[in-house]
């Protein structure tokens, strides 16, 4: 970020951990400024915490490591690691990003990970539970955001046998606050992390790096259609996909007969259908609330365009804030199901655009819901968001197109200013309930916790010889893995009636105290502020 007061480059990395991992942070930053600039091996330590590196052409970069709390306050393991470039001559914009990147990509502290691991206990505990490691002999190829759920998930699948440099990560290249530190973890770990825009070459150097049969888990049905289009060869590399979106379902229904490989459809299994759709759609709600506090949206008009399993979630949550929901899909049954739910529906975006005039449009069809000649009818003054892991889902290059003037909005989004009137696309068109930048935003732990479990229990079932699952997506086999993992009944003693009740009434009373484990979760989602 810029220091608007004197005109240097700055930037500043919060960290958590003990004084001593944050002197390890600090001491590798040095390492990495060392191996990038030649003159930075002539650094001055200034004090505790405290260095003058030059960077060569007269230019320097002062680094400092803080507590972030006064002397005076109860320890609180936040640290503050800033750089400020105090003279910039002889240096380009490059040059200068890549020295403030040093400090910015810094692989989290232990600390830091605990904290990580304790908000997602039931994927942890997989390691526990499977003790024979059953990826030690299989690569894995992972499609997903840069969050810290990552962390924990690759540390996971390490625990169960896999080695990371049999790994890799195609990133799907969403703005989180803290993807570079994630990426720096993973790339301490030995993980290879490449863009998914180009995932012609990831799954080449793969193939190029592992030499064990993979498994892929995929977010969005990028990698099979690519394996059968692009590198039909190396489909015989692989033992099957673990898919957990409905988007990524549509995509592998498009190859039709063409599905070499089993599918382990966590995204079609109950525990995606039953448990997780729901609190999607809470959190949806709940993010658009909070991106618009001043707005009322009581007694308005809404829109959902896409009736699916989510889908259908945000109408019924929406109908019970007291908005007046309409719906439309595209396919005929869906439409029908949305119209013997009670709500105002058409078969064509237009008509209800144009009759109904919401306030708030939500699309979640996982294609582009909203775009073409329907954002014509766009009334003026309404706000669009989106809930699919595509970026496509709203066309907002046809929104450009259309409108005079383009306003950035910060962490809102941006607002279209079109001929009828201002439009305002929530998170830049990003899944809206996808944390970007507080600890608010995003879906709670518990929740992602039994679905990141169920993936990587997947994972580990096509790893296994004999698994059983046949080419194609195999529902009532997932169905029956996922009982057989126990995590439903895990997570219900973790998270259902009985918490702090009965049988673990001993533990109500210190539930909260810092020595017990809903402490620690507690604590840990207090101190980690998510990207």
């Amino acid at each position: 970020m810029k220091d608007t007061h004197s005109g240097h480059a700055t930037t500043i990395t919060e960290l958590q951990g003990t004084a001593e991992q944050g002197r390890l942070v600090l001491a590798e930053v040095l390492d990495r400024l060392d191996g990038a600039f030649p003159a930075a091996a002539g650094r001055h330590r200034l004090g505790p915490g405290a260095h003058l590196v030059p960077l060569g052409g007269g230019s320097a970069l002062l680094i400092a490591l803080a507590p972030a709390s006064t002397p005076r306050d109860r320890w609180n393991g936040r640290l503050v690691l800033s750089a400020t470039l105090l003279d910039r001559s002889g240096l380009g914009d490059a040059d200068v990003a890549r020295a403030l990147g040093c400090l910015e990509a810094v692989p989290f502290t232990g600390w830091e990970c605990e904290a990580f691991t304790e908000q997602l206990p039931l994927l942890a505990g997989l390691a526990r539970r499977l003790p024979d490691k059953p990826l030690r002999e299989c690569g894995l190829l992972l499609v997903g955001h840069l969050l810290s759920d990552l962390v924990v998930q690759v540390r996971t699948l390490i625990a169960l046998g896999a080695r990371p440099e049999a790994m890799t990560v195609l990133d799907k290249g969403y703005p989180h606050k803290l993807r570079q530190r994630v990426r720096a973890h993973l790339d301490g770990l030995g993980v290879a992390v490449l863009p998914l825009c180009d995932v012609e070459t990831a799954l080449r150097l793969h193939a190029a790096r592992v030499m064990e049969p993979s498994v892929v888990v995929d977010d969005g049905g990028h990698v099979l259609p690519a394996l059968l289009n692009l590198a039909p060869e190396l489909v015989p590399a692989y033992r099957g996909v673990v898919e957990q979106s409905m988007a990524g379902v549509e995509e592998l229904e498009t190859l039709g007969a063409r599905v070499p490989l089993p599918v382990f459809s966590v995204a079609q299994s109950r525990v995606k259908r039953g448990i997780e759709a729901h609190w999607i759609a809470e959190s949806v709600v709940r993010s658009i609330r909070e991106l618009l506090p001043g707005e009322g949206f009581d007694g308005a008009p809404a829109l959902v365009i896409g009736f699916g399993t989510v889908g259908e979630q945000v109408a019924a949550v929406l109908r019970g804030q007291r908005m007046r929901v309409a719906v439309h899909d595209s396919e005929w049954p869906r439409l029908l199901a949305a119209h013997e739910a009670g709500y105002l529906t058409a078969p064509e975006v237009p008509a209800l655009l144009d009759g109904h005039r919401p306030l708030l449009i939500v699309s979640s069809t996982g294609r582009t819901g909203l775009g073409g000649d329907d954002l014509d009818f766009l009334a003026g003054g309404c706000f669009v968001a989106s809930v699919s892991g595509r970026v496509s889902e709203i066309d907002m290059q046809g929104l450009a197109r259309r409108a005079e003037r383009v306003e950035d909005l910060g962490r809102v989004g941006v607002r279209y200013v079109l001929p009828r009137g201002p439009v305002t696309v929530l998170a830049d068109g990003l899944p809206v309930n996808l944390p970007r930048g507080d600890a608010a935003s995003g879906a709670p732990a518990r929740q992602s916790d039994l679905t990141m479990a169920a993936v990587v229990w997947g994972a580990c079932a096509l790893a296994r010889a004999g698994h059983g699952f046949a080419a194609g997506p195999d529902v009532e086999r997932t169905d029956a893995s996922i009982a057989e993992s126990g995590l439903v009944e895990r997570y219900y003693r973790l998270y259902g009636p009985g918490a702090g009740v009965g049988v673990r009434g001993r533990s109500r009373s210190r539930g909260g105290g810092p020595g017990t484990a809903a402490g620690r979760r507690t604590r840990g989602r207090a101190r980690i502020s998510e990207v």
